[in-house]
């Protein structure tokens, strides 16, 4: 009867840490769920991101292209010296991010190189393509 009762007691000493475990868990999921669910706003965030947009520091130099208004087109110490008046310019690095910027948007046929190679030179904006773009119908009126 010894060993009926040990048994006996086996199970119920399972069975109690059973439920225990369970609620663990449970407590364990809802601690990663509240996680996921903090993740899960980054996420959209991230997906609400529109893709394939122009840098901020492309907007800048087609922004001071424009405002430069050159006519045989604006160098890089002018578009360099007109972008530093921004509030945001990193003034360390903003030279180069600028290169890197105006290499882009002249592959990327946004900008021609009238003079020069590589980010050295004057670039001027291509007519053609920002008319294409949506501002076709500003130039008609």
């Amino acid at each position: 009867m010894s060993v009926d009762l040990e048994e006996s007691d086996l199970p119920m000493a399972e069975a109690e840490e059973a439920p225990l475990s369970p609620e663990k868990k449970a407590a364990a999921k809802k601690a990663k769920g509240g996680g996921g669910a903090s993740l899960s706003p980054s996420k959209k965030r991230k997906n609400n991101k529109k893709k394939n947009q122009p840098g901020k520091y492309s907007q800048l130099v087609v922004e001071t292209i424009r405002k430069l208004g050159e006519r045989n087109g604006s160098s890089l110490a002018k578009i360099y010296n007109e972008a530093k008046k921004v509030a945001w310019f990193d003034q360390q690095n903003g030279r180069t991010y600028l290169k890197y910027s105006i290499k882009a948007l002249v592959q990327n046929d946004t900008l021609l190189q009238v003079k020069g190679t590589g980010a050295n030179g004057s670039f001027k904006l291509n007519r053609k393509k920002l008319e294409g773009g949506g501002e076709g119908g500003a130039g008609n009126s």
